[in-house]
């Protein structure tokens, strides 16, 4: 068969490859990676075309030659070889790459030895292609149905988040290429799988790149774009909608690094499909935003899954803000405006928590500071709005002034501010105030005054305190020391 010959019986395949390949240089979805793997592909279809191409013209003459010796065992072993590729564009595998190789770097020196040991097939000194009197001589045929099998296997595994009708595509172009290989085994008709291959290699293309395009590189997590358009796809069977905000991203970014914050966003997704729960899609739809649709799921359900990942994220260090809303008669995007209301409530709470617990812990330590000093503890808790919700005077604190329980000196403002002296009280009172009023976090409170203790004594004292407060400044817990001074104030006069 000559070069001409060859080419003009398998033109349409040649287009297509050559097509395909000039198209991959304009590709902005898929990885580097995946752009060799398509490739190497299209080159090993070619070769197998060749091959065949070769091999068929061997056939022909009337004696056995090394070419064909040579060619068969290589046409068997691309087939696999063809599959191993195509996998690959997809990085099906990124650990034990050799245990899937296996099979094949076995299968080689078996076929190619074939024509001497007869254990699949050989041809006699008239050229005739003779096969193995038992199941063997299928032995290539089983070799390339694995590595099919296998590639169903991780496709369907590797996309069973979403993908659903690219899935369908890939299975029923399989499905109809198995159909015709099993015809030409049944009617003994040798074919070229190469062109075959081409149109199997251009449809899982399409829609490696269709499925490349909904999804977040980062997470492999459904992407915004895919969220706006299946909230309008979907919007007859979606029942649920939840939103989902990661705390803490920023910092994690700015203290860790960002290769520290992408490893807890991939780690954060993998929480929120911990089951692959059917009927489910996630979303990440901003830096440390996550949407999920739930279709046809009750409230039950949707209350339920949640749970298993607030479960899953609770092995973690990372911490997520939820809000869910049952559609019903809203459209799902107003569904979810509601959703993110109820996350941002939870966010605040979580927050509120977490601050409120490292205040605490501060507290805790500096209240153990005042007893070694032999000085009172004083503090006092603000709402989100800023403003004052407690106040505690420290056992020490009373001591100091004489007196012994909350009965004696309730946990009020009041009991401190009415015994103040009236010559310091308004200054004192306006540092405190101006204090909790200074938003920059700048102004600290640090004052000396009198103070009227149990026994109608004034005595001088030096208070000192700190402010906490949240992200926009607005106070959340007031601590400081309260210290007897009077002595001091004694021995300068």
């Amino acid at each position: 068969m000559s070069i001409a010959s060859l080419t003009l019986s398998n033109y349409i395949m040649v287009a297509e490859l050559l097509g395909l390949w000039v198209m991959l240089g304009s590709n902005v979805h898929l990885s580097k990676r995946t752009i060799t793997a398509t490739r190497i592909v299209i080159i090993l279809i070619f070769t197998e075309a060749i091959c065949w191409g070769v091999e068929r013209y061997t056939r022909e003459i009337g004696y056995l030659t090394m070419t064909r010796i040579f060619l068969t065992p290589t046409i068997y072993l691309l087939h696999p070889i063809i599959m191993l590729g195509i996998m690959d564009m997809a990085e099906f595998v990124q650990k034990k790459r050799l245990l899937l190789y296996l099979p094949v770097l076995i299968s080689a020196p078996l076929l190619y030895t074939s024509q001497w040991t007869h254990l699949f097939y050989w041809f006699d000194e008239n050229n005739l292609y003779i096969a193995a009197d038992s199941i063997l001589q299928y032995y290539p045929y089983f070799l390339f149905m694995l590595y099919v099998l296998l590639f169903i296997v991780a496709f369907t595994v590797r996309y069973a988040k979403y993908g659903t009708v690219e899935r369908r595509g890939i299975l029923v172009s399989i499905f109809a290429a198995f159909i015709g290989v099993v015809l030409h085994l049944v009617f003994d008709i040798y074919a070229d799988y190469s062109t075959l291959f081409a149109s199997l290699l251009l449809i899982y293309y399409l829609s490696l790149y269709v499925l490349t395009a909904k999804e977040d590189t980062l997470t492999h997590l459904l992407n915004r774009q895919c969220y706006y358009s299946e909230s309008k796809s979907l919007k007859d069977v979606v029942t649920a909608v939840v939103s989902v905000d990661m705390n803490d991203l920023k910092k994690i970014n700015d203290t860790q690094g960002h290769d520290a914050g992408d490893r807890a966003l991939k780690t954060v997704a993998e929480c929120l499909t911990p089951n692959r729960l059917r009927n489910k899609k996630v979303y990440r739809i901003g830096g440390d935003e996550f949407a999920i649709f739930y279709l046809n799921k009750t409230e039950e359900e949707v209350v339920r899954d949640i749970e298993q990942m607030r479960a899953e994220l609770a092995k973690t260090e990372y911490v997520c803000a939820f809000g869910y809303e049952m559609v019903e008669d809203k459209d799902v995007l107003g569904a979810m405006q509601l959703a993110d209301r109820e996350m941002y409530s939870n966010k605040a709470k979580l927050k509120d928590t977490n601050e409120r617990r490292i205040a605490a812990h501060k507290e805790a330590t500096i209240r153990v500071m005042h007893e070694a000093l032999g000085s009172g503890m004083w503090g006092m808790e603000f709402d989100e709005e800023g403003k004052m919700t407690s106040v505690d005077w420290s056992p020490e604190f009373r001591r100091m002034i004489g007196f012994t329980d909350e009965n004696d000196f309730p946990n009020k403002l009041e009991s401190w501010s009415e015994r103040l002296h009236p010559d310091d009280k308004d200054r004192v009172l306006k540092e405190f105030n101006d204090t909790i009023s200074d938003y920059s976090g700048e102004k600290n409170y640090d004052v000396e005054y009198r103070f009227k203790v149990k026994d109608g004594e004034w005595r001088w004292f030096h208070a000192i305190g700190r402010l906490l407060r949240r992200d926009d400044g607005s106070p959340l817990s007031y601590v400081g020391m309260f210290v007897d001074i009077t002595d001091q104030k004694a021995g300068r006069k």
